[in-house]
C-alpha cells in the first residue's frame, strides 16, 4: 500500500514538472488568447504537424488573416532569458544557473521555411512572433522579429494593418491548413525521432565546420564576448556558433 501511494506521488510530480506538460500549458494559455482575436479577421490553428520529406515539423500556432500568415513560437520558460537574432542558441538564468537552448526565431524560421513550401505560398506573406510565459524575463536587444508575453500577443497581432492577402486567398490557405491538420501523417513519437535527426545532422556539420544554414564554411572569429563560428558567406549569413 506505502509503496502504491509513494509511486502515485512520483507519478504526479512527474506530471507536473516534466518539459512536454509545460510546453501544453504554455501552448494552452497562448491558446486562449488568440481566441479573443475578432473571428470575422483572423483564423486560428494551434498545433499543426507539417511532414516534410524525411522529416518533420511541428508549430505551435497559426493564424491566418488579411495581414498575413502568423506564425507564432510559445516558450514557457521561466527565468531570465539573453540571447541575439542570429545566435545558435540562447540562455536562460533560474536560480544563479544558466541553460541553453535553441534559439526560438531561427527555430520558427524553419516552421514558415517548411510552412511556405507546403503551402506554395511566398515567405513575404509569413509574419513570425516568439512568445514568452510570465515566468520569463526578457533581457533581449532590439531584433526585427517580435518576441513578447503571452498577454501581448493578441494586441501585437492586431497591430499590423497592411493587407498582405485578400479574403479569397486567405480562406483559401486556411482551408489548406485545416487540411493539414485534419490528416495526422506523423506521430509524436515518428516527429521525435525526426527532430532527433536533425539535431544530428546539424551537430555533424558543425563538427566538420560546415555552417548548417547555407553550407557555407564555418571560421573561427573573435568577438567582444569570446571566440566564436561564423559562417563564411557573412553578411548574406549570418548563422554564429558559440561553444
Amino acid at each position: 500500500m506505502y509503496t502504491a501511494i509513494v509511486f502515485a506521488v512520483v507519478f504526479l510530480m512527474w506530471l507536473a514538472f516534466s518539459n512536454p506538460l509545460k510546453t501544453n500549458i504554455g501552448e494552452g494559455t497562448v491558446a486562449c488568447h488568440l481566441k479573443t482575436l475578432p473571428r470575422n479577421k483572423y483564423i486560428v490553428f494551434n498545433d499543426v504537424m507539417i511532414k516534410m520529406g524525411r522529416g518533420s515539423t511541428q508549430i505551435d500556432h497559426i493564424v491566418v488573416s488579411q495581414y498575413g500568415i502568423f506564425v507564432i513560437e510559445t516558450k514557457n520558460i521561466s527565468g531570465f532569458i539573453n540571447g541575439t537574432e542570429f545566435a545558435e542558441n540562447w540562455t536562460k538564468t533560474h536560480h544563479g544557473r544558466n541553460y541553453t537552448f535553441f534559439n526560438p526565431i531561427t527555430q520558427n524560421r524553419g516552421h514558415i521555411n517548411a510552412l511556405a513550401h507546403k503551402l506554395g505560398i511566398p515567405k513575404t506573406k509569413f509574419i513570425p512572433i516568439i512568445v514568452f510565459s510570465m515566468n520569463s524575463r526578457l533581457m533581449l536587444p532590439q531584433m526585427s522579429v517580435p518576441v513578447v508575453y503571452t498577454p501581448q500577443v493578441a494586441g501585437r497581432i492586431k497591430c499590423y494593418r497592411d493587407v498582405k492577402l485578400s479574403v479569397p486567398q486567405a480562406n483559401k490557405i486556411a482551408a489548406q491548413i485545416q487540411k493539414i491538420k485534419q490528416y495526422k501523417s506523423v506521430s509524436n513519437r515518428e516527429h521525435i525521432l525526426d527532430v532527433q535527426r536533425a539535431i544530428n545532422d546539424k551537430k555533424k556539420k558543425i563538427a566538420a565546420r560546415i555552417c548548417p544554414n547555407c553550407g557555407g564554411r564555418l571560421v573561427l572569429r573573435h568577438g567582444a564576448f569570446g571566440d566564436f563560428l561564423g559562417c563564411s558567406n557573412y553578411p548574406r549569413c549570418k548563422y554564429t556558433y558559440h561553444k
